[in-house]
Order: C-alpha cells, then structure tokens, then sequence
C-alpha cells in the first residue's frame, strides 16, 4: 500500500466502486463494502459533496483529466483535510466513459507542488481553527504578509472561491456535523459556529444547503431512517 495516498472509483452516476484502505481509513470507515454502491452526498455535507459531483461530471461530459488540483475533505472527525487531487474518466472497450478514477495526495506531503498553498497556509490554518470566532478578512491577509485585495485574488485562484465564501463553508459545514450527531437547538448551534443570529444562521444554511436546519437534522441526523455507520 503506498503511504499517503488515497485512491477511489466511481461510475457515472457519482457511486463508489472501489477504494483504497487509506482513504477509507481518512473518512471514518473500516471496509470498503461499507461505501460501495454510496456517493458523497451520502457521507458529506451537501455543499461540499455538490461541489465534488459537478467536478466529476465535467471530467465524465468532456473526457478530460484534471490534475494536481486542491480539494477539502472532512476526516473521520468533520473536519476538512486539504489534499490534491488529480482525476480521470475510465474508458470502456468501445471508449465510452464509465466513470472516473481519483488520487489524492495530503497537502503536507505534496512537496513544490503545493507551494502556492504553502504560502498561504498560515491564513488558511488560522480559518480552519477560528472559523467560530469574529474574523475580519484584513487581519487574516497580514498574516501573509498581503494587503486585502492580494489575498482575496491569491486565495480565489487557489480554492476557486473568496476567503469569505470559505469561512462561510467551514461555518456550514460545522454545523451539518452538529445537526447531524447532536440534539444541539438551532440557535446554539448558530452561536458555536460564528452566527451570532439564529435567522441569519437558517437563512445561509437553507441557501447553500438547500435545506432548513430542521429538515436537515430530520432527514440525516442520528434519530434519521438511515445513516453510514463509521
């Protein structure tokens, strides 16, 4: 088994058919059996599993390759793990596209390659521990050393979205994991991730989300039908 890589499969429909025991370790699980015929909406939130579908079917509609580029996992815990990620649509005898094949390396042992990330790794790190907290977007571009407007075409050429939108993503992302394991009320959920009121909180969520707080929680929280067990 080769350290620090994490290899999966899918069909077109987005359906895992095969994965490695590194990422399947990385995500929260022990056997393959345990993802194959799921897709990642079903163990992420759906901000973050929309964002890796529609990737994948540009890969499978243009039968392109797409190289060494950066993509934010949660690990077995929900917290978001940056890795790079390269992908390539699988071929049946005939050439037609049957699904796609994915490597993904983590960051810190990506070498030169991920030196644009590296660059911006002390603002990216500081985000990812205090997305809870009050944070202006100028105090965390002088931590790298950049004036606002350098950070935010720095960041937006890097992870393909501002640093607001980020924070926004971590902050929703938090509290799909608490609506998910949790009996939390909404409106503390809302303090603990950075929302400091409880619409503005039901009213990012739903947008991005595509779902309420509560129809969230009804429908993927632990008293939900069905869950992936860890």
């Amino acid at each position: 088994m080769l350290p620090n890589v994490y290899f999966f499969v899918k069909d077109t429909e987005g359906r895992f058919m095969r994965m490695n025991q590194a990422l399947l370790q990385a995500i929260g699980f022990r056997h393959e059996t345990e993802v194959l015929g799921f897709t990642d909406a079903d163990f992420f939130s759906p901000f973050l599993a929309q964002g890796y579908r529609e990737e994948d079917r540009w890969i499978a509609s243009h039968n392109k390759v797409v190289r060494d580029k950066i993509w934010f996992v949660p690990n077995s815990k929900g917290f978001l793990v940056c890795y790079l990620c390269s992908k390539a649509p699988l071929h049946d005898r005939a050439g037609r596209v049957i699904g796609i094949a994915g490597v993904m390396r983590d960051a810190r042992s990506a070498g030169a390659i991920i030196g644009p990330y590296e660059d911006l790794k002390p603002a990216v790190d500081y985000l990812n521990s205090h997305f809870n907290e009050s944070i202006t977007i100028e105090s965390v571009a002088a931590m790298v050393h950049l004036s606002t407007s350098q950070f935010q075409r720095r960041f937006r050429a890097l992870f393909q979205t501002s640093p607001i939108q980020y924070l926004l993503q971590l902050r929703i992302d938090s509290a799909c994991q608490q609506l998910q394991r949790t009996d939390d009320s909404l409106g503390s959920i809302a303090m603990e991730n950075g929302f400091y009121d409880q619409s503005v909180f039901c009213r990012q969520f739903q947008k991005r989300v595509g779902l309420t707080p509560r129809q969230y929680r009804t429908r993927f929280g632990k008293n939900a039908k069905w869950k992936p067990s860890p």
